[in-house]
């Protein structure tokens, strides 16, 4: 479906863009070992946005039905990383609420707007200049005043808005979250209302240092992209690499092939333009040896 294409290709751009990281190896941490603040999933150039551009996108990724359950320890790391992923597509957000990187606004400072404490201000700000203090007149002082109670409730209504988008962006990951979730998994979080505590609690019930073994090949995909050369040798080498990563996390749906593929390619303009923007695919099940052939050749033509 050509919708569908389109917009999981603008999150795939946005997202990959910034996902390249240097040193794999880096990043294979305990997410215990900082309170799950950063799933090894995560890598540390993302760009961090401000809660109070939270939108919510209209073509959202549906997660219960493109990321596998979690049923457990055994397919953690694979769950994690489809599910963070995923989550990531809709919205950096709820990826960055997950990781306890996007607080609730803190209630801000108001001025004190009374005719006493402005009338010291003024003073204040005269500097003992005996003009200046001459000018603060009681028409000063009020306007002052006025200028301080307006300013007072920009601050109130910005929180407000701040702390509204904080409360939906939670909601709205959190479900999506437990979308993911198998029964027995569901069951540890049904009571959780934040999004990064119940991410926690799984990570404590199901984590384990064998998780590690996949982090490496991960990333080698992850960091996989075509920027130019012959893009049968680069399908060859994505295969490969998809290869080495499912020998390890179990295989995957088509469309979860397909979505890694388009990661790797996306950045490319040429991709973009001359490939995916007129590419038309059946959402439930890609044919992924066409697309890989359609590729290759309209690569090669370009």
């Amino acid at each position: 479906m050509k919708f569908f294409n389109v917009v999981l290709i603008a999150a795939l751009a946005a997202f990959a863009n910034a996902a390249a990281v240097p040193n794999p190896e880096a990043a294979l941490t305990n997410p215990l070992e900082k309170r799950c603040k950063g799933p090894a999933i995560m890598p540390p150039s993302i760009k961090k946005i401000s809660i109070f551009d939270f939108k919510v996108s209209e073509h959202e990724i549906d997660l219960g039905k493109s990321v596998p359950k979690l049923q457990g320890s055994s397919n953690w790391r694979a769950w994690e990383k489809q599910m963070l992923r995923m989550l990531g597509f809709n919205n950096k957000v709820y990826v960055q609420l997950i990781n306890d990187e996007m607080w609730m606004p803190s209630p801000p400072t108001y001025e004190d707007a009374s005719h006493a404490s402005v009338k010291a201000l003024l003073l204040k700000e005269a500097e003992g200049n005996k003009e200046m203090e001459c000018r603060i007149t009681e028409e000063v002082i009020e306007a002052r005043c006025a200028e301080i109670v307006a300013s007072n409730l920009e601050l109130q209504k910005r929180y407000a808005d701040g702390e509204e988008k904080w409360e939906r962006a939670n909601k709205r990951a959190l479900q999506q979250f437990v979308s993911t979730l198998g029964p027995e998994a569901y069951a540890l979080v049904s009571g959780h209302s934040n999004v990064h505590d119940a991410y926690t609690k799984l990570a404590e019930e199901y984590w384990d240092e064998t998780h590690y073994g996949s982090y490496s090949r991960f990333y080698k995909l992850l960091n996989l992209q075509y920027k130019k050369g012959d893009p049968h040798t680069f399908v060859a080498r994505f295969k490969k690499l998809l290869g080495d990563y499912t020998e390890v996390v179990g295989k995957m749906t088509p469309m979860q092939e397909f979505c890694h593929f388009q990661w790797a390619t996306i950045c490319n303009d040429l991709c973009y333009t001359k490939y995916f923007i007129d590419l038309d695919i059946d959402d439930e099940e890609p044919d992924l040896d066409q697309i890989y052939s359609d590729f290759i050749k309209i690569m090669r033509e370009n």
